[in-house]
C-alpha cells in the first residue's frame, strides 16, 4: 500500500464528492476550507487507487475517504498510516463513521474540538428592528481592523475581499462603529448548504444581539432555498446557547483523536 502527494487534481475532487454525497451530516465550511484545504493531499494506492487521504504539517489527519468498494480496508490503511509516521494524530468528524470508527479504535486519547450545527430547516420568529447592511468594498478596511481587534484575525490574504466579492458578509453599525458582523457563506461544494458565523463586539455582547442576527440570517438562508449550518468550539458556551436558541441541533462532532500515549 503506498501514500502518493498529489495536488488537488480532478481525481481528488472526484474522489471528494464520492466523500460528500456519502457524510452523515454536512461539512463545516471552515475545516474545509482552512484545515483540510491547505492539508498535503495524497493518493492511497494498491495496484489501483483505493481513495486518498489529507495530512497537515503536524502530522494530524485532517480527511480520508476510501471508495465503497475498499471501505473494509479503512482500519489497515489508518493502521498503515501510523506505522509509516506519516500520522500521530486525527482531526476527524463523526459525519465520516467509518473512517472515525477506525480512528478511534487505534487511539489513545481524544478531545473534543468542534461541535457542528444542522437546522430545523423551520423559518423562526424574530422581533427585532435591526438594520444588517451587506459590508461594500469602502468598508473593507474598518471590516478588517474590527475583526483583527474582536478575535484576532489579521487578514492578509484577501479573506474579507472575497466574502465582499461574493456578498456573503454582513455587518450592524451603531454610528459609525462595526457592531457586529455576520457571514452567509454560500457552499461551492454543498450547493445546498450556508454556513453562518456572527462575531459581536465585546463592548456590546450580553445584549442579544447575536441571537437576533442569527435567526435573520438563519430566515435568509431559508428564503434563499439552502439549509443553513454552523459550528463552535468546545470552550464558546456563549455561542453554543446563541446557536441553539436559533433553531439548530448538534448533527456532528470534530474531534482531536492520538494515536500517541500522551495527548
Amino acid at each position: 500500500m503506498n501514500f502518493i502527494k498529489t495536488d488537488i487534481t480532478e481525481t481528488i475532487d472526484n474522489l471528494r464528492s464520492q466523500l460528500y454525497k456519502s457524510l452523515k451530516a454536512p461539512i463545516d465550511a471552515m475545516w474545509e476550507q482552512l484545515y483540510i484545504g491547505s492539508s498535503q493531499h495524497y493518493l492511497i494506492e494498491e495496484n489501483e487507487t483505493l481513495g486518498y487521504c489529507c495530512i497537515n504539517e503536524a502530522g494530524s489527519l485532517t480527511q480520508i475517504f476510501l471508495t465503497k468498494n475498499h471501505l473494509a480496508l479503512m482500519e489497515k490503511v489508518i493502521q498503515k498510516l501510523i506505522a509509516t509516521g506519516l500520522i500521530n494524530s486525527a482531526s476527524l468528524s463523526s459525519n465520516e463513521p467509518v473512517a472515525f470508527n477506525a480512528c478511534l479504535f487505534h487511539s489513545k486519547s481524544k478531545k473534543t474540538n468542534t461541535f457542528c450545527f444542522q437546522h430545523e430547516n423551520n423559518e423562526v420568529k424574530v422581533d427585532s428592528n435591526l438594520k444588517i447592511e451587506l459590508v461594500n468594498t469602502d468598508n473593507i478596511p474598518a471590516v478588517k481592523l474590527f475583526l483583527k481587534e474582536q478575535v484576532g484575525m489579521d487578514d492578509t490574504f484577501g479573506y474579507t475581499e472575497n466574502l465582499v466579492a461574493r456578498k456573503e458578509i454582513f455587518m450592524l453599525k451603531e454610528s459609525e462603529a462595526i457592531v457586529a458582523t455576520s457571514e452567509c457563506r454560500m457552499s461551492d461544494s454543498q450547493p445546498e448548504i450556508a454556513d453562518l458565523g456572527i462575531i459581536v463586539n465585546r463592548k456590546f455582547q450580553g445584549k442579544g444581539l447575536a441571537t437576533q442576527i442569527m435567526k435573520m440570517q438563519v430566515n435568509r438562508i431559508l428564503q434563499s432555498g439552502r439549509k443553513p449550518i454552523c459550528s463552535t468550539t468546545l470552550d464558546n458556551i456563549a455561542s453554543r446557547k446563541v446557536i441553539e436558541k436559533s433553531g439548530f441541533y448538534c448533527s456532528n462532532i470534530i474531534f482531536d483523536i492520538n494515536f500517541k500515549n500522551v495527548f
